[in-house]
């Protein structure tokens, strides 16, 4: 069965190297390690070709105009000739034995149901020279639906809780051109695919196992940023977040990146336990 392992990259001429030296040591037999330059304005296409040139498995395709993650990982799925692919960022490090156990949990799990499975890994991540590691969604049981949608847009409780960032998923290239990733949307591109992925049927699975190292820089002005955009998620799903009494709620969670420090949070805490009470009666 032919895996392919899909990187994104823009401007990352000082960690493409490193990512692809960790790509090419994965253990899986069939491996296309397909790379996605996003227009980048410095040398990261060029050392892609010279990796090309030691090693047939690696692929390069190159946007003429820069298309975001989302477009990226678009174009890496329709690209693939694998059957199953695997995400990674261009500046994060696969496991070498990452493959073999992503895709024994998903052949498990597709055993036991007959909905789409994305299955994500645990996380090592490195910011700031501190290591924390991160759990995969639906490590303790396979979850989908509301469940998984209320927990991301509401923080409602999950069975292990987890996370879903797109550089640990894995999942069929089947999967991948049913559910798109949405080109609207340059940050929290992960959560949104995620619920609207959940609410369509799919099922996420999890590996206890840390399988990615992801190296992190976040300033300030990235976690606004990042904040703005899971706001902007919580709008394109006001509707079904109205049928469920808990938009304003979500809103409330998710403030404006400009409004997200210490002093704000203690004035939005009994705001957001009062919201919390007329969901629980509605």
């Amino acid at each position: 069965m032919r895996v392919t392992l899909a990187i994104c990259c823009y401007n990352a001429e000082e960690t493409i190297e490193r990512t692809l030296a960790s790509a090419r040591q994965l253990e899986w037999d069939d491996l296309e390690i397909l790379v996605c330059d996003d227009a980048s304005t410095d040398r990261s296409g060029d050392i892609v070709r010279s990796i090309i040139q030691q090693d047939p498995r690696v692929r390069l395709v190159v946007h003429s105009a820069n298309k975001g993650n989302a477009g990226a990982r678009n174009t890496l799925a329709r690209e693939a000739t694998g059957e199953i692919l695997a995400f990674l960022d261009s500046d994060d490090e696969n496991a070498p034995e990452r493959l073999k156990i992503q895709v024994a949990k998903l052949l498990a799990a597709e055993e036991r149901h007959s909905a789409p499975v994305s299955v994500y890994c645990t996380r090592r991540v490195i910011s700031a020279g501190k290591t924390t590691t991160l759990s995969a969604m639906g490590t303790a049981q396979p979850v989908g639906g509301d469940a998984v949608a209320l927990h991301l847009l509401c923080d409602d409780p999950l069975p292990g809780d987890g996370r879903v960032g797109t550089c640990t998923m894995l999942t069929r290239v089947s999967t991948l051109r049913k559910f798109t990733f949405d080109e609207n949307f340059r940050r929290a591109v992960d959560r949104e695919w995620a619920i609207r992925f959940a609410l369509g049927g799919g099922l996420i699975a999890g590996c206890e196992e840390s399988l990615v190292t992801q190296h992190l820089s976040l300033t300030d002005g990235k976690r606004a940023r990042q904040n703005d955009a899971r706001r902007q998620v919580v709008q394109k799903f006001r509707t079904y977040l109205q049928q469920r009494r808990s938009y304003r709620y979500a809103l409330t969670i998710h403030r404006p990146g400009r409004m997200y420090t210490k002093g704000h949070r203690l004035l939005f805490k009994p705001v957001t336990a009062l919201l919390s009470c007329f969901r629980k009666r509605g």
